[in-house]
C-alpha cells in the first residue's frame, strides 16, 4: 500500500478578513462586468452568448453580468475524489487534508549520472514519477519535465511516463487543444477501465494557466473544455506579476488573477454543469530595477495564502503554490529560506491542494536531489501544522507517576512505543556512520537517498494490455499529429 502523509493542520492562518474578502469579490465581478476577459475561442464566445454574456466577437471580449457569474459558480462542486490507480492513492479534497505534489514541466535538468545541464527527456519523467512514488510527501504527480525527445507529443509522453512509473494521482499541464486532450482522455480511460470508471475516479486532471492580464490561452481553453465535458477534473493557475501582468499592488494582482480564474471556471460550468474544477492563484513581483522575475517575497507568501481564502469563497477546491523559488542552486540558505513561507503558509489556509516541490531557478531547472530537500521541509511543516495532540496517551499521566520524580523514561514501555513515532529529519540529524565511514556532505546524502529510492523503489507495474494499448494511442497519436 502506498504510503501518502498530508498535512491535517490543527493551526489555522487566514491573510484576508471577511470584509477583506467582500472587496476582492466585488472588485472582480466588477472588472468581469464592465473590463471583460479576452477569450480567442470561437466556441467559447458562443457559449457564453448564448447564456447571456456581452459578447464583442471581433475584440473576442466576453463580459459576464454578477448573475450569470454567481449562478454558474453555485454548480461547481466543492469536493470530489482525485484517484490513483493503487489502494491508499485517493485524494478527497473536502478541505480536511493537504495534499502536495511535486513541481513541473521544467525544460532542464542536471543529468543523472554526468552532473551536467541538459535539456530534459522523457526518462527524467519517468525517473522522477518513481521517486515520487516512493516519498510521502508527494500525493500527486506532475511531469517534473518536459519530454522534450518527442517533440509535439511531449505531453502525451509525460503522461505515459508518468502512468508506467507512478500509481499517484497524476496532473498534467501541457496537454493543449481539442486533440491533445482527446488523446489524454482515452489514455485515461484505458488505465481507469472505461469512461464511467474515469468520471467516478478520475486518475488524471488537467492544469491550465490564464494569459494575466485578463485572457485566457485559445488551446488550452479548447483543451479545459474537452476535459470538462469528459468528467477530467480541470484547474486554472493565474500567475499575475506584480508591476507588469497585474498593478504593483496585492490587492491588484488578487483582484486581475480572481477575474482571470473565475471567468475560466464559470466557462466550464456553463459547457458542463457540476464539472469539477479547481483554483489556483500563484503570484509574482517584477524587479523593477532589472525587469526579472521574483518569487521569493513577502508579497508571493500573502497572494498565494489568500488565493486559497478565494478558491473556497468561491466554493471550489485549490491548488496553492508552494516551494519552486527562484533560487538557481540548490542546498543554499536562500533556498532554504524561500521554501518555508508559502509550504507552511498555504497549508494552514487550508489549500486542498499544494504544488512545488524539487524544482528550483523558478521552476525551470530539475536538480534530481532537491525533491529530497524538499520533502524533508515538507515533514517539519507537516509536524508544526497539526499541532500538539493532548490526548490521554500523550499526556502520559500514568507513566509520570511510574517514574515519579528523579526517575527515567527511557526503560517505559510508552517510551519504546511512541519514540518511534517521533519524525526525525534524516538529512540534518542522519543515523551515525559505521566505523571509518565518511558522513558525507548534506548533498551527498540527499543523492545517496535518492539514489537508493531509484535502485530499490518498484512501482506497481501497469498490466502488459494497459501498457500496449497505451503505445497504440501515442502510435496513432503521432499518425495524425506528428511529431
Amino acid at each position: 500500500m502506498i504510503d501518502i502523509k498530508p498535512i491535517r493542520p490543527k493551526l489555522h492562518l487566514e491573510v484576508l478578513s471577511v470584509d477583506e474578502l467582500a472587496a476582492i469579490r466585488s472588485a472582480t465581478l466588477h472588472v468581469l462586468e464592465h473590463v471583460g476577459v479576452n477569450f480567442p475561442s470561437e466556441r467559447a464566445l458562443r457559449i457564453f452568448a448564448e447564456h447571456g454574456a456581452q459578447v464583442d466577437v471581433e475584440g473576442q471580449i466576453v463580459r459576464l453580468p454578477p448573475d450569470l457569474v454567481t449562478e454558474a459558480m453555485s454548480h461547481a462542486p466543492r469536493s470530489y475524489v482525485l484517484s490513483g490507480r493503487a489502494e491508499g492513492t485517493d485524494l478527497l479534497l473536502d478541505g480536511t487534508n493537504s495534499y502536495f505534489g511535486t513541481d513541473g514541466t521544467g525544460t532542464l535538468t542536471v543529468d543523472f549520472e554526468t552532473g551536467e545541464r541538459r535539456y530534459s527527456c522523457k526518462d527524467d519523467v519517468a525517473r522522477m514519477a518513481q521517486v515520487a512514488d516512493h516519498l510521502s510527501s508527494i500525493a500527486f504527480y506532475w511531469p517534473m519535465v518536459s519530454a522534450q525527445d518527442y517533440g509535439l507529443l511531449a505531453p502525451l509522453h509525460e503522461i505515459d511516463a508518468s502512468f508506467n512509473n507512478t500509481a499517484k494521482h497524476v496532473q498534467t499541464v501541457t496537454v493543449m487543444g481539442e486533440r491533445m486532450a482527446r488523446y489524454a482522455i482515452r489514455m485515461t480511460e484505458v488505465l481507469a477501465g472505461d469512461r464511467d470508471s474515469m468520471r467516478a475516479m478520475p486518475p488524471l486532471s488537467s492544469l491550465v494557466c490564464t494569459n494575466a492580464p485578463l485572457a485566457q490561452d485559445e488551446h488550452g481553453i479548447e483543451g479545459a473544455m474537452t476535459f470538462a465535458e469528459a468528467g477530467i477534473p480541470v484547474g486554472f493557475m493565474s500567475m499575475p506579476t506584480m508591476g507588469s501582468t497585474a498593478p504593483a499592488t496585492a490587492g491588484g494582482a488578487l483582484t486581475v488573477g480572481n477575474a482571470e480564474l473565475v471567468s475560466a471556471m464559470v466557462l466550464m460550468q456553463l459547457v458542463a454543469p457540476g464539472a469539477p474544477v479547481f483554483y489556483s492563484l500563484c503570484a509574482s513581483v517584477l524587479d523593477p530595477r532589472t525587469g526579472g522575475y521574483i518569487v521569493g517575497i513577502p508579497e508571493k507568501y500573502l497572494c498565494n495564502t489568500a488565493g486559497v481564502q478565494l478558491a473556497h469563497d468561491w466554493g471550489v477546491p485549490t491548488l496553492a503554490g508552494a516551494f519552486a523559488m527562484d533560487c538557481p542552486e540548490p542546498n543554499t540558505w536562500q533556498l532554504g529560506r524561500d521554501s518555508v513561507y508559502t509550504a507552511l503558509m498555504v497549508a494552514q489556509a487550508g489549500a486542498d491542494l499544494a504544488e512545488g516541490l524539487g524544482m528550483i531557478k523558478a521552476s525551470t531547472l530539475l536538480v534530481p536531489e532537491q525533491i529530497i530537500f524538499d520533502d524533508e521541509i515538507y515533514h517539519t511543516h507537516r509536524v508544526l501544522a497539526e499541532g500538539v495532540d493532548v490526548g490521554a496517551d500523550s499526556l502520559a499521566v500514568d507513566v509520570i507517576a511510574d517514574v515519579g520524580p528523579r526517575g527515567h523514561f527511557l526503560a517505559q514501555k510508552h517510551t519504546r512505543r511512541r519514540v518511534r513515532e517521533i519524525w526525525i529529519p534524516e538529512l540534518t540529524h542522519p543515523r551515525p556512520p559505521r566505523a571509518g565511514e565518511p558522513l558525507g556532505d548534506v548533498r551527498k546524502r540527499a543523492r545517496a537517498r535518492l539514489d537508493r529510492i531509484l535502485a530499490e523503489h518498484e512501482p506497481e507495474p501497469l498490466d502488459e494490455a494497459v501498457q500496449a494499448e497505451l503505445r497504440a494511442i501515442l502510435d496513432a497519436a503521432e499518425r495524425e499529429m506528428g511529431t
